[in-house]
Protein backbone atom coordinates (compact mmCIF):
# COMPACT_ATOMS: atom_id res chain seq x y z
CA UNK A 1 0.00 0.00 0.00
CA UNK A 2 1.25 3.47 -0.81
CA UNK A 3 -0.04 6.99 -0.86
CA UNK A 4 1.19 10.46 -1.69
CA UNK A 5 1.47 12.45 1.56
CA UNK A 6 2.96 15.67 0.17
CA UNK A 7 2.45 17.41 -3.12
CA UNK A 8 3.84 20.93 -3.39
CA UNK A 9 4.51 22.25 -6.86
CA UNK A 10 7.20 20.08 -8.46
CA UNK A 11 7.84 18.10 -5.25
CA UNK A 12 6.05 14.86 -4.35
CA UNK A 13 6.54 12.59 -1.32
CA UNK A 14 4.95 9.18 -0.88
CA UNK A 15 5.00 6.53 1.80
CA UNK A 16 4.68 2.82 1.15
CA UNK A 17 3.99 0.07 3.70
CA UNK A 18 4.50 -3.53 2.59
CA UNK A 19 4.36 -6.79 4.53
CA UNK A 20 7.59 -8.79 4.51
CA UNK A 21 6.76 -12.40 3.70
CA UNK A 22 10.06 -13.77 5.05
CA UNK A 23 9.68 -12.00 8.41
CA UNK A 24 6.50 -12.89 10.25
CA UNK A 25 4.46 -9.90 11.43
CA UNK A 26 6.96 -7.45 9.88
CA UNK A 27 6.45 -4.51 7.54
CA UNK A 28 8.75 -2.42 5.39
CA UNK A 29 7.96 1.31 5.63
CA UNK A 30 9.57 3.51 3.00
CA UNK A 31 9.39 7.24 2.30
CA UNK A 32 10.32 8.39 -1.23
CA UNK A 33 10.37 11.74 -2.99
CA UNK A 34 10.33 12.96 -6.54
CA UNK A 35 11.29 16.35 -7.90
CA UNK A 36 9.62 16.81 -11.26
CA UNK A 37 11.91 19.70 -12.21
CA UNK A 38 15.05 17.61 -11.60
CA UNK A 39 17.41 16.38 -14.32
CA UNK A 40 15.62 13.01 -14.21
CA UNK A 41 12.03 13.92 -13.28
CA UNK A 42 10.79 10.31 -13.28
CA UNK A 43 13.35 9.18 -10.71
CA UNK A 44 12.22 8.57 -7.12
CA UNK A 45 14.67 9.05 -4.25
CA UNK A 46 14.49 6.91 -1.11
CA UNK A 47 14.42 9.32 1.84
CA UNK A 48 13.91 6.94 4.73
CA UNK A 49 13.21 3.25 5.20
CA UNK A 50 12.62 1.02 8.21
CA UNK A 51 11.25 -2.35 9.23
CA UNK A 52 8.61 -2.53 11.95
CA UNK A 53 6.87 -5.41 13.66
CA UNK A 54 3.06 -5.30 13.63
CA UNK A 55 2.90 -4.02 17.23
CA UNK A 56 5.47 -1.30 16.46
CA UNK A 57 3.45 -0.18 13.44
CA UNK A 58 0.38 0.01 15.68
CA UNK A 59 2.33 2.14 18.17
CA UNK A 60 3.23 4.51 15.34
CA UNK A 61 -0.45 4.69 14.37
CA UNK A 62 -1.39 5.51 17.98
CA UNK A 63 1.19 8.30 18.04
CA UNK A 64 -0.10 9.78 14.78
CA UNK A 65 -3.70 9.56 16.01
CA UNK A 66 -2.73 11.32 19.26
CA UNK A 67 -0.96 14.10 17.36
CA UNK A 68 -4.01 14.61 15.14
CA UNK A 69 -6.32 14.74 18.17
CA UNK A 70 -4.11 17.37 19.84
CA UNK A 71 -4.14 19.42 16.68
CA UNK A 72 -7.94 19.24 16.46
CA UNK A 73 -8.27 20.51 20.06
CA UNK A 74 -6.19 23.63 19.38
Amino acid sequence: MKTVITQAGEFVREVEISPIAALTESFHVQFKSQLRSAKNPDEWQCNFSLILKRNELRELKVLIDQALCLEAEQ
